[in-house]
């Protein structure tokens, strides 16, 4: 009889213990509209205009040789041609290569 008594108790204590008032969930407030209709863009035009943008597609292609210790541009003039980018975009590219390379090798003494 005391073991039922104790049960009973420890049920009645464990649904009074559990039933609790639902919080309210809370959601933050929405950003305030933009004014500037730059930072209005959707996110897959700014995705769209940063995979376009060619001196994007060049600089990315600026790889470091670890045999040579030099950067190069990992891409041809004629295949930089074929993806839309112009030949005097091409040599801006070499050259900026060129630099980072004088700069690397004068860190490197």
């Amino acid at each position: 009889m005391k073991t039922r008594t104790i049960i009973i108790s420890l049920t009645a204590l464990l649904c009074a213990v559990s039933c609790k008032e639902e919080t309210e969930l809370q959601v933050p407030n929405p950003p305030p509209p933009h004014t500037n209709a730059k930072s209005a863009e959707l996110d897959d035009e700014a995705v769209y205009r940063f995979q376009t943008d060619k001196n994007q597609m060049l600089n990315s292609m600026i790889r470091y040789d670890y045999t040579k210790k030099k950067y190069v541009l990992d891409i041809s003039e004629q295949d930089a041609r074929s993806i839309g980018i112009t030949t005097q975009m091409y040599k801006d590219a070499i050259k900026r290569v060129e630099e980072m390379n004088k700069v690397n090798f004068e860190r490197l003494q």
